[in-house]
């Protein structure tokens, strides 16, 4: 802007309050004279001026100046305006090793040294080296340094020292916890644009779930509004730090900065058309709808930054001399404001987005509107296009992901546990994020860990949750990885962070310790850190029928490890074998003599690592086998209506699904599943095979077609038939009473319950409702039953797991981590570092038969790593981690004499980096050899 236009013309100096001095009198004679001359000159300058700035000849554009024009005070607002829109700085920042103090800096807080830790800064390898925390910032990393004056020692004991956690896209705070409407403030589904909304207004610091999330190493951010909009709004990063003045805009990463990024969600795909087409039954239906509301946005947007341009333009080319005044002030509409930031690159724009047609669909807006898109969220057929995706305007999106997530609705169902990989080969960033509460944001470096897992090479995978969405967020300057001048956000943790069931001892924020009452003197001694197995591929033998339905016969050897119910072996030296028959197990450990008896047999070469377990067991994942994608209801079974008839599974049982088939190849060879009713009673659940081809062709595809009575009760079973948790706990008691006294038919669910034929699986939560369910079965007992109770969910069930124990109840936690998402689910132990138990540790300390399941159907494949997580929080040994996701569920439910089919890993398949080498059994025939090649 032209610097004669740094104040405001003489003539609106009185508008703002300006005055001026008055002349001295003088003379008549010679003000007579003076005046004349003055007239004359004023007529002049005027005639002058009028010609000049009325055709403004000096101008590009041909605007007219002689109406009235605006007052200086809007003058100077608009050409503020312009200012700002042609600032060359915008957004950039001075060196990180320049700066000194951190904005957020508390004043009081005394500087801290970390002592004889590994530091993993978020870019390169693992370091040994101290490290200086002090005004908020990191003023010195590596080497061995000297204590400061006033300093804080912490003696890492050889522990790793990490970035803060950067959670991209989360919606703590605008969805709390427990889920109430009165808490829900995700999505604004009035109508699907709302650019205009800001998740800062809905945002509430006091969600319990920042303490739980922080707890997990996440110190920044992004709360973003939900996905039922094609515009959902603007977003802010905020750090997790608790702040005194419970302020929101004190928990801003970038509080006290005043040139501060700014961020917005939009969404594509299904769910915009879904909420308002099927919903509302308003526009979009259709993803042609999305297409054309999202470009009329932007056509109305770009309108007015093209006028917004003009008027500065006009500026610009205002005549030095004249009347300097435009008719019309900047133009502004505050629905349009952020649209028009996006266009002008001072909004971070994250788009929910699937499939590879809506992904190619936005990438084509953002270059007919001109705007950059910084990540494409969820993305999970991103894989199929990275070529796609190097096509955005002007700048390559990252893919903020999931690592294991899938199939929960058509857009999800295509994708791959490889994506991570074959974007980050592709040249596009990766990063994990939770989208919380979906995912607790509590564990998002599992995410990452599973993404390692997958291919994903160690150094990305930790980037993914701290590099790579700082960068993303444009806050890279100042978080997501340790160096000298960035914010002192850093984590300890317990072990390596990509370790599975690995957390943080202690978490800092602006330099600030957030987890209270840590002894760190109890912290283990540490040797270097964990560096990750690569475990030998099974070498198969080179016989034409191996590896396939006809390989009858074989001899594994190679084995460290045999993990059975009745049996337990271990070689150092890995020298176990194990021997097939038809499809039989006939030796299972040191078996010279069977092997020299099928000397001819082919052998598969696990190469010392070996581990067999037996077939793993899914029970309570809801609809595997009667559901493939959740949110179409063409794929499914249905949900049973509030009529009194039982349903069984069995009849709505579909073999050869997706979910079927990731079970089976992450070797959960048995599934056990429950209709889906409306209804207190379930129905009867069926044990089937999850490789079978279907119930004719496959032999004992089908293990039990009633294995148990299902019912469930509280806040999801309330109907108009049972509208209150009282009435569905009244109906059990009378229909169990009725059952036992024969007033039912012989064959009758509740008749089979009361004499001990079939267990009860009781779904519930809640304490008071579980300590119902213990005295009922202590009732009915009283009265002659012989009944089997199991409880499924059981959140709150370890604050009564000695009566449990005692009453003989098993308990089938679902999940295994569980979070305080229902009002009456509040007792849920957050586990380290918050809480020194979990709800399985006091379960398993009083002697109750624990089992662990899925919480979705999308969880089944992970069983091994839930258990070996469990088995990292306890400490139990292998077999009992074996048992949690096997032998415990079969006695549960009433499956003593379950198939044993073998999976057999090339590794410990309770740490991540092993695979499932073989399966035998299952529903298939012969040997299945690497299931899943990853």
């Amino acid at each position: 802007m032209s610097s004669e236009y740094t104040t405001l013309p003489q003539h609106d100096q009185e508008e703002v309050g300006h005055t001026y001095e008055q002349p001295a009198k003088e003379p008549f004679y010679r003000k007579k004279s003076t005046l004349l001359l003055a007239t004359a000159a004023i007529a002049l300058l005027a005639t002058s001026a009028y010609y000049l700035g009325s055709t403004n000849e000096l101008s590009y554009n041909k605007i007219h100046f002689e109406g009235p024009g605006i007052s200086g005070r809007h003058f100077l607002h608009g050409k503020a305006k312009c200012d700002q829109i042609r600032r060359k700085d915008k957004h950039t920042y001075p060196p990180a090793e320049s700066r000194t103090i951190n904005p957020r800096f508390v004043n009081g807080t005394a500087p801290t040294l970390f002592k004889n830790g590994y530091i993993f800064d978020g870019e390169n390898e693992g370091f040994k080296g101290d490290l200086l925390i002090d005004q908020g910032i990191i003023v010195q990393v590596g080497g061995e340094i000297k204590v400061p004056k006033g300093a804080t020692i912490v003696d890492l004991k050889g522990h790793i020292l990490t970035p803060g956690i950067v959670d991209m896209h989360s919606h703590l705070g605008v969805d709390s916890w427990p889920a109430l409407s009165g808490t829900d403030d995700t999505n604004e589904m009035t109508q699907p644009i709302t650019p205009f909304v800001r998740s800062l207004d809905g945002f509430n610091p006091s969600d319990p779930a920042r303490e739980w999330v922080l707890s997990g190493g996440v110190t920044s951010t992004l709360i973003l509004p939900g996905s039922g909009n094609i515009m959902g709004g603007e977003a802010y990063t905020v750090k997790l730090r608790k702040v005194d003045t419970l302020s929101t805009n004190d928990m801003l990463v970038e509080a006290g900065v005043e040139d501060k990024w700014r961020y917005m969600k939009m969404a594509c795909g299904e769910n915009p058309k879904r909420v308002y087409g099927q919903y509302f039954h308003t526009m979009p239906s259709t993803r042609l709808g999305e297409g054309w509301l999202l470009r009329d946005q932007f056509a109305k947007a770009t309108k007015l930054k093209d006028a917004q341009d003009d008027w500065c333009q006009a500026v610009e080319n205002l005549p030095k001399y004249g009347r300097r005044r435009l008719d019309t002030p900047f133009p502004e509409d505050l629905q349009y404001e952020s649209l028009v930031a996006v266009l002008r690159d001072d909004v971070k724009l994250n788009i929910h987005c699937y499939e590879t047609h809506d992904l190619e669909a936005m990438v084509r807006h953002s270059n007919e509107y001109k705007f950059k898109i910084s990540a494409f969220h969820h993305g999970l057929d991103a894989y199929r296009v990275p070529e796609i995706l190097k096509r955005a305007y002007k700048v390559v999106p990252t893919v903020a992901t999931f690592a294991g997530k899938f199939g929960y609705k058509k857009e999800a169902f295509q994708s791959s546990v490889n994506a991570p990989k074959i974007l980050a080969d592709a040249g596009i960033a990766v990063a994990m994020k939770s989208d919380h509460p979906v995912l607790n944001s509590q564990h998002l470096v599992y995410e990452a860990a599973m993404a390692r897992h997958y291919g994903l090479s160690e150094k990305l995978a930790l980037a993914s949750v701290t590099t790579v969405p700082a960068k993303a967020l444009g806050l890279d300057h100042r978080i997501g990885k340790i160096a000298v001048g960035m914010d002192a956000d850093v984590v300890i943790w317990e072990k390596h962070p990509l370790a599975l069931g690995s957390h943080p001892l202690q978490v800092y924020i602006d330099g600030i310790a957030q987890i209270e009452n840590v002894d760190e003197s109890k912290w283990s001694e540490q040797g270097k850190p964990q560096e990750f197995e690569e475990y030998p591929e099974l070498v198969a033998p080179k016989v034409k029928a191996a590896c396939t339905s006809d390989a009858e016969t074989g001899v594994f050897s190679g084995i460290k490890k045999i993990l059975l119910k009745d049996s337990e072996e271990f070689s150092a030296k890995g020298d176990l074998t194990v021997v097939i028959d038809h499809g039989e197990v006939v030796c299972a450990g040191h078996c010279a003599h069977e092997a020299a008896a099928f000397k001819d047999a082919p052998v598969y070469d696990l190469g010392g690592e070996g581990v067999v377990v037996p077939s793993l067991l899914s029970v309570g994942a809801p609809g595997l086998g009667l559901v493939e994608i959740s949110a179409e209801d063409s794929t499914g079974d249905g949900h049973h209506n509030l009529q009194p008839d039982i349903a069984y599974a069995i009849d709505g049982l579909k073999f050869g699904g997706l979910h079927m088939d990731e079970a089976y190849k992450a070797g959960i060879q048995i599934a056990v599943t429950a209709p889906q009713s409306e209804h207190v009673i379930q129905g009867v659940s069926v044990a089937f095979l999850t490789g079978a081809e279907n119930a004719l062709v496959t032999k004992g595809a089908i293990i039990k077609e009633k294995v148990a009575l299902h019912v469930r009760i509280g806040q999801d079973s309330k109907s108009s038939l049972f509208p209150t948790v009282s009435s569905q706990i009244g109906f059990l008691r009378t229909a169990l009473e009725k059952g036992l006294a024969d007033l039912f038919s012989p064959n009758d669910e509740f008749t089979l319950v009361a004499r001990g034929k079939i267990p009860l699986v009781i779904e519930v939560n809640n304490r008071d409702e579980i300590i119902r369910i213990i005295q009922l079965k202590k009732e009915l007992e009283h009265k002659g039953a012989n009944i089997k109770f199991a409880l499924l969910g059981a959140i709150e069930a370890w604050t009564v797991a000695e009566y449990l124990a005692e009453a003989e109840i098993g308990v089938i936690l679902k999940p295994y981590l569980c979070t305080p998402v229902q009002w009456t689910a509040q007792k849920c132990l957050p586990g380290a570092p918050l809480s020194n138990e979990t709800g399985l540790s006091h379960l398993h300390k009083a002697g109750v038969k624990v089992g662990l399941a899925a919480l979705e159907g999308e969880d089944v494949r992970q069983l091994s790593w839930i258990a070996g997580w469990a088995r990292s929080d306890l400490g139990l040994s292998e077999k009992d981690a074996v048992g949690l996701v096997s032998w415990n569920l079969a006695d549960i439910i009433g499956l003593p004499n379950a198939p044993a089919g073998l999976v057999i890993y090339n590794g410990d398949p309770f740490e991540f980096g092993a695979k499932v080498s073989a399966i035998v059994g299952g529903g298939k025939t012969g040997i299945q050899c690497n299931p899943r090649a990853f």
